[in-house]
């Protein structure tokens, strides 16, 4: 079983235009519109609901859209707690452009009081006891997924009491969050950090940003090996790397024209966290997760891993790294 926690989701509402750029007319009319429930935890259970496995997704919600929110999650049947918050739940909004790439604005969202945040973590707390540790048996794992940014009022040491009630219930933790917040997991002792390429570089205070492959890799082998956790670091068009401190694997696949880039790397978490297996089949199953979602005009990918499957490759690239030190 895989719960989720989203502190700050959304409804994402996505526009496909036919021009290949913004700017080339003052009006820009989409060929075609989504609203979807969204927010980086409500994507990765929706995808895992989606390709059939057990999941919860745990989120506040507020207003007119909150409440639209949860009826578009009970019309995926998804199984979820919702914590009612002051304010409205925010809008993000992505345009699809002609020329494959995708512009995404994403609202601030509602600020969480402390008692919102004391209501959340109680029901994270109620859904880990439910599950118990009956609900996962050798084929299932069972983790909490802590993912994406916080919202106003939210302090980085939510991501502490997090990993805490993870550990508590005997789950594990994988925090996909950035800045501070991912600091914070680090030094609360999440069993999985999954930044980015960009996110890890700001964590260590390094820049990273168009930095060869051999220095991002072992950037992250210097954080498993010092701080203990598992890191799942997504690449983009280079791919993405996994370590858990003695080995390193890369995984890529052929280059693609996306449709829709938003939504993909939770795509690729799901497809990691989905079911048991080697370090290998599961970066093959990520990324075919992430990039069939990059060709879907979705957020969330309707027939997750349905069509990324061709042409990757999972290489351990752990000698390399040793002969080249």
């Amino acid at each position: 079983m895989i719960v989720t926690v989203t502190l700050n989701p959304s409804l994402d509402l996505t526009y496909a235009l036919s021009e290949p750029a913004l700017g080339a007319v003052d009006v820009h009319r989409a060929v075609s519109a989504t609203v979807e429930a969204s927010g980086k935890g409500v994507n990765v259970s929706l995808t895992l609901r989606r390709a059939g496995h057990n999941t919860v997704a745990v989120l506040p919600v507020g207003g007119a859209t909150g409440r639209h929110l949860a009826e578009l999650l009970a019309a995926e049947q998804l199984a979820h707690a919702t914590v009612p918050v002051p304010g409205d739940t925010r809008i993000n909004t992505s345009l699809l452009l002609g020329s494959g790439r995708t512009i995404k604005v994403n609202g601030p969202g509602t600020e969480l009081r402390s008692g919102d945040v004391d209501r959340l973590l109680g029901e994270v707390a109620t859904v880990l006891s439910r599950l118990g540790r009956s609900a996962s048996g050798p084929d299932e794992p069972s983790w909490l997924a802590v993912c994406g940014s916080l919202p106003p009022g939210v302090a980085p040491t939510v991501m502490g009491a997090l990993v805490d009630l993870a550990h508590g219930h005997a789950v594990r933790c994988v925090a996909d969050v950035s800045g501070p917040a991912l600091g914070a997991a680090l030094a609360a002792g999440a069993d999985l950090l999954a930044p980015n390429g960009l996110e890890l570089g700001q964590l260590l205070g390094v820049d990273l940003h168009a930095a060869p492959l051999v220095d991002i890799a072992r950037a992250a082998v210097g954080v498993a090996r010092a701080e203990g956790p598992e890191l799942l670091v997504s690449l983009g068009a280079d791919g993405a790397l996994f370590t858990d401190g003695s080995s390193i694997l890369h995984g890529s696949g052929p280059v693609l024209v996306p449709v829709n880039t938003a939504g993909a790397g939770d795509a690729f978490l799901a497809g990691w966290l989905a079911v048991p297996g080697t370090s290998e089949e599961r970066m093959a199953r990520a990324l075919a997760f992430g990039r069939s979602a990059c060709l879907s005009p979705h957020t969330v990918d309707p027939h997750p891993g349905s069509q990324g499957w061709d042409g990757i490759t999972v290489t351990n690239v752990t000698q390399q790294l040793e002969e080249g030190n």
